[in-house]
């Protein structure tokens, strides 16, 4: 994203500062509040002052903005609050700092459960989890739309690569022995793994191709490097660290938004 140079010279002369001031503002927001990109601090201190976006921006520019300024208010007050618990511990001790119901169940009444342990489990419920379920099932479901539009209902056993068939076909007879509990999916999709819904694009790849407009390099790190390698932890109920997160958030956006540009081209 090239910064606006519109924006930028209107937001100097809001602020009444100079180019160097901005840039210094700039970088300190990436440091402090939340990582991303220069153009967008801009963006957040013209949304901040007030300026029209609409005047500067497309809309899927400012639908990221929006999504960033979002996530500086959750910063904030998660800040806000970690800050008030520390004042109030010191003032008031108490057994536990951080009360968190989950699934309609007090924390506290899980005997043994540390206080990291609560804490880790509502950053996750909130800010994580959301967003992988979010990407991997639209990231199915696309893939889906696509091939059926080219092959109709039969697309899986037309499309998909022997791979990811066999491993579909392999964990639909193994949860045959547990009658009791519900299924992984309705879908042959829904039950291989992120990896596997790369190589169904791969070899597929001259329908996706408009899709993905930047190649299959784009799309194939997308999966298996921002999304797979965070998702790895947290299918055995490991928490992300902070940076982690933030690399999450930022893989999403780029999922976002690219859905947004290429809405008109689905079938």
């Amino acid at each position: 994203m090239a910064t606006n140079r519109k924006l930028k010279a209107d937001l100097l002369k809001k602020l009444g500062i100079t180019e160097q001031a901005l840039n210094l503002r700039a970088q300190n927001r990436k440091r402090r509040e939340l990582p991303m990109t220069t153009e967008l601090a801009y963006y957040t201190f013209a949304y901040e002052e007030g300026l029209d976006l609409s005047k500067y921006l497309a809309r899927d520019e400012i639908a990221e903005v929006r999504i960033v300024v979002r996530d500086l208010k959750d910063a904030r007050v998660a800040g806000a609050e970690a800050n008030g618990g520390s004042r109030a511990r010191k003032a008031t001790p108490t057994k536990r700092e951080t009360v968190v119901t989950i699934a309609g169940m007090d924390t506290d009444a899980l005997p043994g459960m540390t206080a990291r342990h609560v804490a880790e489990a509502k950053q996750m419920a909130e800010r994580v989890y959301p967003m992988l379920y979010l990407f991997e099932n639209s990231l199915r479901d696309l893939i889906e739309r696509i091939l059926k539009a080219e092959h109709g209902a039969d697309w899986w056993a037309e499309a998909a690569p022997p791979g990811p068939r066999r491993k579909a076909s392999d964990r639909k007879a193994d949860e045959k022995a547990d009658p009791w509990h519900g299924r992984r999916g309705a879908r042959e999709i829904d039950y291989v793994d992120l990896f596997d819904l790369w190589l169904i694009i791969k070899d597929n790849w001259r329908l996706f191709k408009g899709i993905f407009p930047s190649g299959p390099a784009w799309v194939e790190s997308l999966i298996t490097n921002d999304m797979k390698v965070s998702r790895r932890p947290i299918a055995h109920m490991n928490p992300l660290a902070a940076d982690d997160i933030e690399n999450v958030k930022a893989a999403f956006r780029k999922w976002t938004k690219l859905l947004r540009a290429v809405e008109d081209q689905l079938p």
